[in-house]
């Protein structure tokens, strides 16, 4: 290679330099004398003075080898301060680096950086966090600017630390965080600060009732606080209090700064209320046209129940499904036998899903 080939590869690779630079977020300022100086801004606020200032050029044509060798040795003792400033960021360069490759050795120079990206602890919880930074010259100095919760302290080293009471379940974004190293160089960053929600064991005291036509509502009760008030929606239509006779899933609400571990799932059960009733199996009634009426007497009087009729036959009691399939609800009005199938639906349930029993009409004296 000659030399004129070389010094074109020394500027192309200074070119390359001024790139990385760049491309690291610094600033190149001055000619390359400067460049050693620009790369240490990256990582360091340390003062520092270029040691060669380019050569001052020589006329007339007569001293253009002298000019030539001053320039090369002017870019050789600056690429001797450039590796300087690129090791001192962190970065090996070996004495047989090829110059062209320095770029890429300034790319992987570490950035003095904050790397913390969020701040959280629980409400109520003690807690000690180490805010984090690489790059730069430790021993770091922090400091902070915004809203600190009541119960958070904040030390010079980057250590939080304490116990917050209040504000479970909020995000404070407007922090920054600002981390200084031992070369007076800074760097900002708005880092979020959130505290969850505390959380609160529920338990569950009483979950299962008989229908009695009251509305109900589970029976809880918080082991932290006994005193909070827990607000339970059941099922999908999300109700206060259920009445009937059901399941319901329960969804339950504590106040914003709390949260219930491990609650769900939970149902709210109502068992729908066991009807007693005194009936005489075979009735009969004396035809006059009108329709009639299998009676009963039962222990209470809402118990809501479906009768149905159907002709009579020997079969039917003891096949009540498949005679339950044939009767219909229409009151008997003519002379016969029938049999009797009733049962109690809704929030009222008896001995057996199905009762049989028999209605005859006969003709009147």
């Amino acid at each position: 290679m000659t030399i004129c080939e070389k010094f074109k590869l020394m500027m192309a690779s200074f070119a390359d330099i001024k790139a990385a630079i760049a491309e690291k977020g610094g600033t190149v300022t001055g000619g390359y004398a400067d460049y050693a100086k620009n790369i240490r801004n990256l990582y360091s606020n340390d003062t520092y003075a270029p040691q060669y200032q380019y050569p001052t050029e020589k006329s007339p044509i007569m001293q253009y080898l002298i000019n030539l060798y001053n320039r090369i040795t002017f870019c050789y003792a600056v690429k001797q301060e450039i590796r300087q400033a690129i090791i001192d960021g962190g970065v090996d360069v070996p004495d047989d680096t090829p110059f062209s490759e320095y770029g890429d050795k300034i790319r992987q120079i570490q950035l003095f950086e904050i790397t913390t990206n969020l701040i959280k602890f629980r409400q109520n919880e003690n807690f000690s966090i180490q805010l984090e930074a690489v790059g730069g010259k430790p021993p770091y100095k922090w400091e902070h600017s915004g809203y600190a919760p009541k119960g958070m302290n904040f030390s010079e080293d980057g250590l939080l630390s304490g116990i917050v009471k209040t504000g479970g379940g909020s995000a404070y974004p407007s922090n920054d965080w600002t981390v200084t190293d031992s070369t007076g160089k800074s760097v900002t960053k708005q880092i979020t600060v959130s505290v969850l929600q505390e959380l609160v064991h529920i338990k569950v005291v009483k979950d299962t009732f008989i229908y009695d036509g009251t509305p109900k509502q589970m029976e809880l009760h918080c082991e932290e606080y006994p005193d909070m008030t827990l607000t339970v929606k059941y099922g999908i239509d999300k109700l206060t209090a259920p009445i009937n006779a059901g399941t319901y899933y329960a969804q339950l609400s504590t106040p914003y700064a709390y949260r219930a571990e491990d609650f769900s799932p939970h149902y709210l059960t109502i068992e729908r209320k066991l009807i007693s009733f005194n009936a005489v199996e075979n009735q009969f009634a004396v035809y006059d046209g009108q329709p009639k009426e299998y009676t009963l007497e039962l222990s209470d009087t809402d118990a809501t129940f479906n009768i149905s009729y159907k002709k009579y036959s020997s079969d039917d009691k003891n096949n009540l499904l498949l005679a339950a399939k044939e009767c219909t609800q229409n009151k008997p009005t003519e002379i016969g036998k029938y049999s009797v199938i009733f049962g109690f639906y809704g929030n009222y349930r008896s001995s057996a899903y199905y009762h049989y029993g028999t209605l005859e009409i006969t003709e009147g004296q």
